[in-house]
């Protein structure tokens, strides 16, 4: 039981420094030598515990959304939580936060064209977000589907452009007028 216990704990240390490294360089740029040095192991010991760094990169994707919807679900209504994820999503904290942040920002076209696994965890992902925001837009009663995908790609479009430039003001400019904008389609107070 141990044995299996250290096992799950190396193999989270593993997902943990993935995590950092595909969103601080991406994808490609994170190799398998410095994603193992991350989590204080040798190249070696990788495929015992993953097939690809595709698989790995998928696992990785999933443990921030099951992160997230873990720090949002203690929240009362519905309506609270998308306003949550929309006020964390577009704050300083995450903007800043080049390593522990959204791992769809800064995911490579190529890469999210050719690799199945890593489509199906994107789509976890952007599937997480709308239903959160779906699910707290409720003004008569009725999701709106297409609002929450309209604000999900504006969190991520806004999020995109404010690490793009390098005008801080601007940037600051960006995420809150998306944030703005964002409360008035899901009818949330500010």
């Amino acid at each position: 039981m141990a044995t299996q216990t250290h096992r799950e704990q190396v193999r989270h240390k593993i997902i943990q420094s993935a995590l950092q490294l595909f969103n601080k360089h991406g994808f490609t740029a994170a190799s398998i030598d410095d994603i193992m040095a991350g989590a204080g192991m040798t190249r070696g010991g990788f495929y015992s515990y993953f097939q690809s760094k595709s698989e790995l990169y998928a696992e990785a994707i999933s443990c921030f959304v099951t992160g997230k919807q873990d720090g949002i679900a203690s929240s009362a209504t519905a309506s609270d939580r998308a306003v949550i994820l929309l006020r964390d999503y577009l704050s300083r904290s995450h903007f800043e936060d080049l390593e522990g942040s959204c791992p769809l920002i800064g995911l490579p076209n190529d890469v999210s064209r050719n690799d199945q696994s890593v489509r199906e965890a994107q789509e976890a992902a952007l599937k997480m977000m709308v239903r959160t925001f779906e699910q707290g837009m409720t003004p008569n009663g009725h999701a709106s589907r297409q609002v929450a995908l309209a604000l999900t790609s504006l969190c991520l479009g806004g999020m995109v452009l404010a690490r793009a430039i390098e005008d801080q003001s601007l940037a600051a400019e960006l995420r809150e007028a998306t944030m703005a904008v964002g409360m008035r389609l899901g009818h949330w107070t500010s």
